[in-house]
């Protein structure tokens, strides 16, 4: 009970970080949620991409970034699944550093 407390204080001090500040305890939390996250992506029949998260990571910003990143992914790689895998699993590792320096021009 005392565990999901310190997340649940945790991430709502992520959802509204204080301008220019890095709090090391919300990227941790956040990088840890991210990475049990499911990410589907598809196209609807007008062609319309469409992305859809198993669970927010607690961050606004970093929840768009995953969707864009996998979306990217998925559609440039052209049904190549091995490719897609790749590139999402590359992207994905530089979002974390994305968010801090977001963090720290106050624009996450």
């Amino acid at each position: 009970m005392m565990i999901a407390a310190t997340l649940a204080l945790l991430l709502a001090q992520a959802a509204a970080p204080a301008q220019g500040t890095v709090d090391e305890d919300t990227i941790l939390v956040i990088g840890e949620r991210m990475r049990s996250i499911d990410v589907n992506v598809g196209r609807d029949a007008e062609g319309t991409w469409h992305c859809s998260l198993s669970a927010s990571t607690g961050s606004d910003w970093v929840d768009d970034r995953l969707c864009r990143i996998t979306t990217g992914c998925v559609r440039d790689a052209g049904g190549d699944r091995e490719r897609s895998e790749r590139c999402i699993s590359r992207r994905r590792a530089s979002i974390m550093d994305e968010f801090r320096e977001a963090i720290e021009r106050g624009r996450s």
